[in-house]
């Protein structure tokens, strides 16, 4: 078996394992990224079909998301930043195969028919409550001591199912929606939290002259135009196709080997799902396999649908997520070129669809023309939209979501407090602290500081 020595491996060339490279080569760490699949990027990809740009993933990043902003400067790729439009703002929320707009004001929330008048005393009044959570509250118990139960169903519930394809009666509130939590022990209220936040947050801007923002952003050509600079500027130190099959300690620290080749470095980074860690580890680290493996992840299916008509029946906005019960096979529904001009033909309409999630995890599994016959149902049933799209194209993930229930962490302290016996070796993925790109891409950052740092 031939050899190569290294400083650093990092395995996995999703978002994550990328960042941590371009961040230890620029510092002039010896680096090389093994990556399993052909493409690079994991699920930050973006595909042209057709006149059609569609992402394999996230869709958008949030303002607030610092480390990309300036993860973009650094690669070269600021100025293709794109905001989405003002149709971004609104949301939609389907109940009782009823589409109704998101409230964002008092107004449209006592007009709208989303909840009822109960539910809308219950949101308003929760200033008035001084409870404290629990560690060991789920969302829905949380959401439910604060809002109430039907908006803690309809509003967080839909959330959880569009965002962490997952049940609210399982996540953990303190691991899931970590901030939300420190609102209510910080503050004893969400809103008041909310508030102390965000007027402390733009204090920190002025004081450091950083630009405001607002709003949800993403690039010209898609998400994937940020992977695709990160591995432009890591050629050399990047190998696809390179599937680990074992990995153990040598007398250089760390012995990876793939197919027929090896390869040895002081240190590893494991930038790769938690069950595809918890698989490499299992005689290293067993007992951190064995809390890697019990972290659920939710099986995705991401349906695109191309039109080359628009569709004036699809209401402009951002999406439309789906409330907890509802007879709907779609986990939400976004509608991309509702937000970004670049993303189908003039006078085109893309619409993308989230299918399966802890609830329907068989979804992945079914053909092409089942998933897209039955997000076409649910466009039927919800927007009276009956056309037959021109592209259709799925994509499948087993183990997309990490799920943060109840313990989640706790069971990653443990983790982490396992490395201690494997010097060298590092964690690092969205499952660590948070599902979003932007915590993806901060756990990148972490894992090549924790890499300068390292002294063994």
């Amino acid at each position: 078996m031939t050899k190569a020595h290294h400083d650093v491996i990092v395995i996995g060339g999703g978002i994550t394992g990328l960042t941590c490279a371009f961040q230890l080569k620029a510092s002039g760490v010896d680096v090389i990224v093994l990556e399993a699949q052909s493409s690079l990027g994991g699920n930050v990809q973006s595909q042209s079909s057709g006149g059609f740009l569609y992402e394999y993933g996230p869709h958008t990043f949030p303002a607030s998301a610092d480390v990309i902003f300036s993860l973009a400067d650094q690669v070269g790729v600021a100025d293709q930043l794109m905001q989405t439009s003002q149709a971004g703002r609104s949301r939609f929320i389907s109940r009782g195969k009823r589409v109704h707009k998101v409230p964002t004001s008092l107004w449209s929330l006592v007009t709208s028919g989303l909840i009822s008048w109960r539910a809308k005393l219950a949101l308003i009044t929760e200033p008035l409550r001084r409870s404290k959570s629990s560690p060991n509250d789920t969302v829905h118990t949380f959401f439910s001591r604060r809002i109430g139960e039907e908006a803690a169903t309809v509003l967080a519930g839909a959330f959880v199912s569009g965002v962490y394809a997952g049940d609210a009666r399982q996540l953990s509130a303190r691991s899931a929606f970590p901030l939300l939590w420190n609102f209510e022990q910080r503050a004893g209220s969400l809103f008041l939290g909310a508030y102390r936040h965000f007027r402390k947050l733009k204090r920190e801007r002025v004081a450091s002259n950083r630009p405001a923002r607002s709003g949800l952003f993403s690039f010209k050509g898609g998400l994937g135009r940020l992977t695709a600079a990160l591995a432009s500027a890591l050629k050399g130190q990047l190998l696809s196709n390179r599937r680990v099959d074992l990995l153990e300690r040598s007398s250089a620290g760390w012995l990876v080997s793939s197919g027929d080749t090896g390869y040895s470095a002081k240190q590893i980074v494991l930038a790769i799902p938690p069950d595809c860690a918890a698989k490499l580890l299992v005689d290293v680290l067993p007992s951190t396999s064995e809390g890697l493996g019990a972290i659920p992840m939710a099986p995705i299916a991401l349906v695109h649908l191309g039109y080359h008509n628009h569709q004036p029946a699809l209401p402009d906005g951002f999406g439309l997520l789906v409330a907890p019960h509802e007879a709907t096979h779609s986990l939400g529904i976004l509608f991309p070129s509702r937000l970004f001009s670049d993303r189908a033909p003039e006078n085109g309409e893309l619409i993308s669809a989230f299918v399966g999630g802890v609830g329907n995890p068989g979804a992945v599994e079914l053909p092409d023309s089942v998933l897209a016959a039955r997000v076409k149902s649910d466009l039927l049933d919800l927007f009276g939209i009956s056309s037959d799209p021109e592209i259709i194209d799925v994509i499948r993930y087993k183990s997309a979501i990490p799920q943060l229930t109840d313990g989640h962490d706790l069971r990653i302290d443990a983790i982490q407090k396992g490395l201690a016996d494997a010097p060298g070796l590092h964690l690092a993925g969205n499952y660590l602290k948070g599902v979003g790109l932007k915590d993806a891409v901060n756990s990148g950052l972490l894992a090549s500081k924790a890499c300068m740092e390292f002294v063994g």
